[in-house]
Protein backbone atom coordinates (compact mmCIF):
# COMPACT_ATOMS: atom_id res chain seq x y z
CA UNK A 1 0.00 0.00 0.00
CA UNK A 2 1.58 3.08 -0.94
CA UNK A 3 1.26 6.46 1.19
CA UNK A 4 -2.06 7.72 -0.76
CA UNK A 5 -3.71 4.67 -0.72
CA UNK A 6 -3.41 4.51 3.15
CA UNK A 7 -4.30 8.25 3.46
CA UNK A 8 -7.43 7.35 1.61
CA UNK A 9 -8.03 4.14 3.75
CA UNK A 10 -7.64 6.49 6.79
CA UNK A 11 -10.20 9.13 5.94
CA UNK A 12 -12.62 6.67 5.20
CA UNK A 13 -12.72 5.25 8.50
CA UNK A 14 -15.52 5.01 10.23
CA UNK A 15 -16.33 6.47 13.85
CA UNK A 16 -16.24 4.25 16.34
CA UNK A 17 -19.03 6.53 18.07
CA UNK A 18 -15.99 6.69 21.49
CA UNK A 19 -16.72 10.67 21.60
CA UNK A 20 -20.96 10.54 21.38
CA UNK A 21 -20.67 9.14 24.77
CA UNK A 22 -18.18 11.52 26.15
CA UNK A 23 -20.21 14.39 24.54
CA UNK A 24 -23.65 12.91 26.23
CA UNK A 25 -22.11 12.88 29.49
CA UNK A 26 -20.21 16.49 29.13
CA UNK A 27 -23.94 17.68 28.09
CA UNK A 28 -25.64 16.38 31.29
CA UNK A 29 -22.93 17.53 33.45
CA UNK A 30 -23.47 21.38 32.02
CA UNK A 31 -26.89 20.54 32.22
CA UNK A 32 -26.71 19.96 35.86
CA UNK A 33 -24.69 23.04 36.38
CA UNK A 34 -26.99 25.44 35.05
CA UNK A 35 -29.10 23.75 37.26
CA UNK A 36 -27.14 24.52 40.36
CA UNK A 37 -26.51 27.93 39.33
CA UNK A 38 -30.09 28.81 38.71
CA UNK A 39 -31.34 27.01 41.56
CA UNK A 40 -31.48 31.05 43.49
CA UNK A 41 -33.53 32.48 40.54
CA UNK A 42 -37.55 32.19 39.84
CA UNK A 43 -39.05 29.36 38.60
CA UNK A 44 -37.90 28.59 34.53
CA UNK A 45 -39.32 26.14 32.25
CA UNK A 46 -37.17 24.25 29.61
CA UNK A 47 -37.36 23.54 25.99
CA UNK A 48 -39.56 26.14 25.05
CA UNK A 49 -41.25 27.65 22.01
CA UNK A 50 -41.58 30.77 21.33
CA UNK A 51 -41.86 31.68 17.73
CA UNK A 52 -45.63 31.00 16.10
CA UNK A 53 -44.77 29.23 13.15
CA UNK A 54 -41.12 27.45 13.55
CA UNK A 55 -40.55 24.96 15.57
CA UNK A 56 -37.36 27.01 17.86
CA UNK A 57 -36.79 26.12 21.48
CA UNK A 58 -34.88 28.02 24.01
CA UNK A 59 -32.75 25.89 26.63
CA UNK A 60 -34.03 27.24 29.14
CA UNK A 61 -36.76 30.83 29.48
CA UNK A 62 -39.00 32.97 31.69
CA UNK A 63 -42.05 33.43 29.96
CA UNK A 64 -43.98 35.48 31.15
CA UNK A 65 -40.48 38.07 31.32
CA UNK A 66 -39.81 37.17 28.25
CA UNK A 67 -36.53 36.35 28.99
CA UNK A 68 -34.52 33.08 27.68
CA UNK A 69 -31.00 31.52 28.24
CA UNK A 70 -29.71 29.50 25.61
CA UNK A 71 -26.20 27.30 26.62
CA UNK A 72 -23.86 27.15 24.06
CA UNK A 73 -21.61 24.02 25.19
CA UNK A 74 -18.56 22.58 22.47
CA UNK A 75 -17.60 25.93 21.57
CA UNK A 76 -13.89 24.69 21.00
CA UNK A 77 -14.98 21.62 19.32
CA UNK A 78 -16.27 22.74 15.79
CA UNK A 79 -19.58 21.90 16.15
CA UNK A 80 -22.95 22.90 14.48
CA UNK A 81 -23.01 25.79 16.04
CA UNK A 82 -19.95 27.36 15.37
CA UNK A 83 -19.88 26.16 11.51
CA UNK A 84 -20.92 28.72 8.83
CA UNK A 85 -24.61 27.34 8.27
CA UNK A 86 -25.23 26.61 11.86
CA UNK A 87 -24.21 29.70 13.14
CA UNK A 88 -26.25 31.88 10.26
CA UNK A 89 -28.99 29.88 11.50
CA UNK A 90 -28.70 30.77 14.85
CA UNK A 91 -28.19 34.53 14.33
CA UNK A 92 -32.20 34.24 12.32
CA UNK A 93 -33.41 32.30 15.63
CA UNK A 94 -31.87 34.90 17.79
CA UNK A 95 -32.79 37.86 15.54
CA UNK A 96 -36.55 36.73 15.39
CA UNK A 97 -36.67 36.31 19.00
CA UNK A 98 -35.57 39.82 19.93
CA UNK A 99 -38.05 41.25 17.10
CA UNK A 100 -40.95 39.39 19.20
CA UNK A 101 -39.70 41.01 22.34
CA UNK A 102 -37.44 38.68 24.12
CA UNK A 103 -34.16 39.46 26.03
CA UNK A 104 -31.52 36.11 25.17
CA UNK A 105 -28.86 35.60 27.49
CA UNK A 106 -26.45 33.20 25.59
CA UNK A 107 -23.41 31.50 27.42
CA UNK A 108 -20.78 29.17 27.06
CA UNK A 109 -20.13 26.84 29.53
CA UNK A 110 -17.11 28.61 31.15
CA UNK A 111 -19.27 31.47 31.44
CA UNK A 112 -21.75 29.20 33.37
CA UNK A 113 -18.66 28.19 35.38
CA UNK A 114 -17.09 31.44 36.09
CA UNK A 115 -20.35 33.12 36.89
CA UNK A 116 -21.20 35.26 34.73
CA UNK A 117 -23.90 33.65 33.05
CA UNK A 118 -25.70 34.11 36.57
CA UNK A 119 -25.04 37.57 36.38
CA UNK A 120 -26.50 38.22 33.30
CA UNK A 121 -29.75 36.06 33.89
CA UNK A 122 -30.43 38.15 37.57
CA UNK A 123 -29.75 41.55 35.67
CA UNK A 124 -32.21 40.83 32.69
CA UNK A 125 -34.35 39.56 35.09
CA UNK A 126 -34.05 42.74 37.51
CA UNK A 127 -34.30 44.96 34.39
CA UNK A 128 -37.63 42.99 32.83
CA UNK A 129 -39.19 43.42 36.32
CA UNK A 130 -38.63 46.90 37.10
CA UNK A 131 -40.13 47.19 33.73
CA UNK A 132 -43.15 45.61 34.59
CA UNK A 133 -43.63 47.48 38.27
CA UNK A 134 -43.54 50.86 35.98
Amino acid sequence: MNLDEYRQLAKAKPRTGKNKGNAKAQAAKLARDVALHLLELPTYEKEVRFHPVRQWRFDYAWPDLKIALEIHGGVFTDGRHNRGKGFTEDRVKMNSAQLLGWTVIEATTAQVNNGQMLQWVMSAIESRSCDASN
